[in-house]
């Protein structure tokens, strides 16, 4: 069996864009020519890499497999297409992470890497990786352990959750001594129907009233909303605590510990630049002042 590179260059292409017209767009051909080194890769490794729909077009279990290497022998297409075996591009990370841990546990601590490393990093919130299903990544940062065999996970580092507020909101509405107080209260965290595998929500919900009156997907809504005196908000302590003006709410009675993993994928095969990954994820964590990261091996 021989595969042509540049269908493998196809196939990567696709599996980022997600889309037919985006990938022919990026690669400068007609759609109907990316359609057809697809069709023939399939044909050539004898088994669909992608699910077709009006949507877009999804990885297969098989294609999701094979995306690492894809990668790989993309980036070679590319450095032996520019002619000089010497110069190749920067290196790329891409890191998934939750957006309030991405915003404030890995953005500020990127730039120096950036500068002495000269990689670039790609950082893409995600609650969940079913939430970003079929996107290539070096390691993700999720609330919830997996069980697919496709990845492994190691423990990253320990968050606790609680309920958050400035001093001017709670002098100015009725005060609260207990859970039920809550009731008389504006709340602001996630939908009714969250992104999947949010442990905390599904822990604390039943504590709060029965309707939350501000609603995102973004904790960092939550956190402005808090701010601006909106309401309460349902927050990581870590993001909390650089705000000094937010006060903690019934500390004792609505918290949450909950775990970040480090996942990678089973199938990577660039385990050097995986390794840098997860040094910094560690890094990143501990200078942010979160508990200490496990040392045990990714399983």
């Amino acid at each position: 069996m021989r595969v042509d590179a540049e269908d493998v260059k196809y196939f990567h292409v696709v599996a980022e864009a997600k889309s037919l017209v985006r990938a022919s767009q990026e690669l400068g051909v007609d759609y109907t020519t990316v359609s057809r080194r697809i069709g023939r890769l399939e044909k050539t490794l004898g088994t669909r890499l992608f699910s077709r729909s009006t949507a877009g077009w999804k990885l297969t279990p098989t294609g999701e497999g094979l995306l690492p290497a894809a990668r790989m022998v993309s980036l070679g297409v590319e450095v032996f297409a520019d002619g000089d075996p010497i110069v190749s591009s920067p290196e790329e990370w891409t890191v998934l992470a939750p957006d309030g841990f991405a915003a404030t546990v890995l953005a500020p601590r990127c730039g120096r890497l950036i500068a002495e490393s000269g990689i670039i990093l790609r950082i893409v919130t995600a609650d969940s990786l079913a939430s970003r299903d079929g996107v290539s990544y070096d390691a993700a940062v999720v609330r919830t352990k997996p069980t697919s065999p496709r990845v492994r996970t190691q423990e990253l580092v320990t968050y606790e959750i609680g309920l958050y507020a400035t001093e001017d909101y709670l002098r100015e509405h009725p005060g609260i001594s207990r859970i039920e107080d809550l009731q008389h209260h504006v709340l602001c965290w996630y939908a009714e129907d969250p992104l999947a595998a949010v442990p905390d929500f599904a822990t604390l919900r039943p504590l709060l009233p029965n309707i939350i009156r501000l609603q995102s997907n973004n904790l960092l809504i939550h956190e402005e909303a808090a701010l601006a005196g909106a309401g309460i908000a349902v927050m990581p302590s870590y993001i909390a605590r650089r705000r000094p003006s937010l006060i903690r709410v019934l500390p004792s009675e609505v918290t949450y510990k909950g775990q970040y993993w480090t996942v990678l994928p089973a199938a990577q095969l660039r385990w050097e630049i995986t390794r840098k990954v997860v040094r910094f994820l560690r890094e990143a964590v501990l200078d942010a002042g979160l508990a200490t990261y496990s040392e045990e091996e990714p399983q």
